[in-house]
């Protein structure tokens, strides 16, 4: 009893070889053909640049992304913090001992040096103002002693005139 086995089609696994093995041929003849040397530039004539050839030292520009860091760095600690008002120095240049690098502004470093300066020129005042009224003083007691001698001169010269007149026997 033997019956005629009929034959399926294309397989998917046979199917998906064949068109795998088609695929990568494909491929590697495209690769080919565009690296054969047979493709070509074109470039318009102004960009064209001819000259002679020199001996020297080739200098090419290359464009590297990176990050330049300087070769050493110091940290500056502020005794006073504040505000950057102007920047005197630029990044990276080079400076010198005591030279300045940026000016600071600090309100309230600003605000004590006038409470400061009013209480120096408060003090002041009030010494201006004890210095007069010493004078003042000094001139009281001048105007008094002047007017104590004047008053004991005029008791004296009338003592002595009652003291003449007395002796005369005229009072």
């Amino acid at each position: 009893m033997d019956r005629k086995i009929e034959r399926k089609g294309w397989s998917k696994k046979k199917m998906y070889t064949i068109f795998g093995i088609i695929a990568i041929a494909l491929l590697i003849g495209g690769s080919i053909y565009y690296t054969s040397g047979g493709s070509k530039l074109n470039v318009e004539a102004e960009r064209i640049t001819i000259s002679e050839v020199k001996k020297g030292t080739f200098q090419e520009f290359i464009p590297v992304p990176g990050i330049v860091l300087p070769q050493t760095t110091i940290y500056l600690d502020a005794v006073e913090g504040g505000r950057v008002e102007e920047k005197l120095v630029e990044d990276g240049a080079m400076v010198k001992k005591g030279q300045p690098i940026l000016r600071l502004s600090n309100t309230d470093l600003e605000l004590s040096l006038v409470n400061q300066q009013t209480s120096v020129y408060n003090l002041l005042t009030q010494m201006q103002i004890a210095k007069n009224a010493a004078q003042q003083n000094t001139t009281q007691k001048l105007n008094q002693k002047t007017d104590v001698e004047s008053a004991y001169k005029e008791a004296k010269r009338i003592y002595d005139l009652n003291k003449y007149l007395y002796e005369q026997k005229a009072i």
